[in-house]
Order: structure tokens, then C-alpha cells, then sequence
């Protein structure tokens, strides 16, 4: 009688444990299919942040090629009148000692 009650409570346990493994299998499912959505979403998220990124430096650059560009031509300018100034006093001073 024990043993037939010993196996009874065995088959019990089985079909209970067959249960619990199959319901952590739904489970774990379940969890790797929001652990795989929450990926893509943190990937497209990273994708959408380095583009923007990419266009900030895009911008930045430009503004900076436009600063050197301005910086360069008023170099020039002042440059260029500096010399014009400098070259007429030297002019000044030249007819001012031949006389």
C-alpha cells in the first residue's frame, strides 16, 4: 500500500513539476521576446541619437570653415591695407628727404 501511495505522490510531483518547467518556459519566452524588443528599441534609439550627432558636427564644421573663411579674407583686408598705408608713408618719408 505505501508503495502504491509513494508512486502515486511521485506521479503527482512529475505532472506538478512538468507544470511549473512549462509554465518558466512560457516565461522565459516571453522575457526573451521583451528583452529582444527592447533591444531593437535601444539600437534605433542609438542609431537616431548618432545621427543627430552627425549632423551637429556636419554644422559645426561648416561654421568653422566659414569662421576661417572670414578670418582669412579680413587678414587679407587688413593686410592688404596695412600695406597700402605703410607704402605711402615710406612715400611721405621718401619725398620729405629729397627736398
Amino acid at each position: 500500500m505505501r508503495d502504491a501511495d509513494e508512486f502515486s505522490s511521485w506521479i503527482e510531483s512529475r505532472r506538478l513539476i512538468i507544470s511549473q518547467l512549462a509554465t518558466m518556459e512560457a516565461a522565459i519566452r516571453d522575457l526573451g521576446s521583451k528583452i529582444d524588443k527592447f533591444n531593437d528599441s535601444a539600437r534605433e534609439k542609438a542609431i537616431e541619437v548618432a545621427k543627430e550627432a552627425q549632423s551637429g558636427i556636419s554644422e559645426l564644421n561648416l561654421r568653422v570653415a566659414m569662421l576661417e573663411l572670414r578670418a582669412k579674407l579680413w587678414g587679407g583686408v587688413i593686410g592688404l591695407a596695412a600695406g597700402g598705408v605703410g607704402t605711402v608713408v615710406v612715400q611721405l618719408i621718401m619725398r620729405a628727404l629729397q627736398r
